[in-house]
């Protein structure tokens, strides 16, 4: 008769069952995963800065084209960045540069907005009246969010302003009548349009003589004197002693004229590294080199030292758009510091030239 055979457990044959991991195994398998994310987090940190970097440039490159299209139809001319006085003297007719309602000079975000597409038609169309940076943050739900490429992904700030146009006083009023009829606001002292802007405009280029000049030329140049080459400065720098003194007009948003295209930047990332900055100063989105010991993005850094972020990119990059129309990252290469301050960049690689005009060596 046939039995089925009978398998017996012997627990000291086959050992007894295990309940999980002992505390040691569970201490080294931790202690793995924590060395392996030491070494993969500042790889990914990298690749992710990287990767905003590379964002940002690729919206100074949007920013070019929407400057091509504007220059192609204002016979070459980028949007005007001046108060009222630099436009009477500019266009008196308003007829060559971009305005909205009342002829009010049109920012150069929303001009070049337009020019792209976006249905602008006033400068409140993109941001919002303010006279300072706590007062436009709190408007933020006027302020509109779909011109992307005004905004550096790595912008923590994102509000700022161009200045442009900006009520001075009663008879410099570059504001007109009360904005926004959704949010009207009628114009004081010191007040101009705020958006998200991480960008800044080459005043050099796109401005006029002002108030502040004296209507005298008011951009760095190198000229010649009896004394061999010489550096002016632009604005404050007045009056001239030698006869051969001479500094650079502005060119009032004409491309052609700026001399080395491919060295002189139009368009730079610009702004406060954060929203605790001390003054408005820190949010005006203007590069100039009036007042600038030299002609190069460096001297610029250097004199006005607070408009420019410094810790927006890893290692202080900065995205830079040029007057030919090419966008390229920059980095510092030398430092220097003023006072006790912080060292700031005092030359950038390659170097870029804010001033228009040939530095003849300097």
């Amino acid at each position: 008769m046939f039995r089925t055979p009978v398998i017996r457990f012997h627990p000291s044959r086959c050992g007894s069952p295990r309940g999980g991991f002992t505390l040691i195994e569970l201490l080294v398998v931790v202690s793995i995963i924590a060395l392996l994310i030491s070494i993969l987090l500042p790889s990914l940190s990298r690749a992710r800065d990287q990767a905003k970097l590379l964002k940002c440039l690729a919206s100074a490159r949007g920013i070019a084209q929407a400057a091509t299209v504007f220059a192609s139809d204002r016979d070459g001319r980028f949007q005007l960045a001046t108060d009222e006085i630099g436009v009477n003297a500019a266009d008196p007719g308003r007829s060559r540069f971009a305005y909205g309602a009342q002829r009010e000079l049109l920012s150069w975000p929303a001009a070049l907005g337009q020019a792209a597409g976006i249905k602008y038609r006033n400068n409140w169309d993109w941001g919002v009246r303010a006279t300072t940076f706590t007062d436009a943050k709190n408007k933020s739900e006027f302020i509109k969010d779909d011109f992307e490429v005004m905004v550096c992904p790595a912008d923590k700030v994102r509000i700022s302003t161009p200045f442009y146009p900006r009520h001075k006083s009663a008879s410099n009023n570059g504001l007109k009548g009360s904005g926004d009829p959704a949010n009207p606001i009628s114009a004081v002292s010191g007040m101009s349009y705020w958006g998200l802007l991480s960008y800044g405009i080459n005043e050099d280029i796109c401005g006029v003589e002002v108030e502040e000049s004296g209507a005298f030329p008011a951009c760095w140049r190198a000229v010649q004197t009896s004394s061999g080459w010489q550096p002016r400065l632009g604005e404050y720098a007045y009056p001239p002693s030698d006869p051969g003194y001479s500094m650079g007009w502005r060119l009032r948003g004409a491309l052609e004229k700026v001399f080395d295209p491919g060295r002189v930047g139009l368009v730079f990332e610009a702004g406060a590294d954060t929203d605790a900055a001390a003054t408005n100063g820190e949010f005006a989105n203007l590069i100039i080199s009036a007042k600038a010991q030299g002609p190069y993005l460096g001297d610029f850094q250097q004199f006005f030292r607070t408009r420019m972020p410094n810790r927006r990119h890893r290692d202080g990059r900065l995205n830079v758009l040029f007057a030919d129309m090419h966008g390229a990252t920059v980095r510092p290469a030398a430092y220097k510091s003023q006072g006790g301050d912080e060292p700031l960049p005092s030359r950038y690689s390659p170097r870029v030239r804010v001033s228009p005009y040939n530095p003849h060596g300097f």
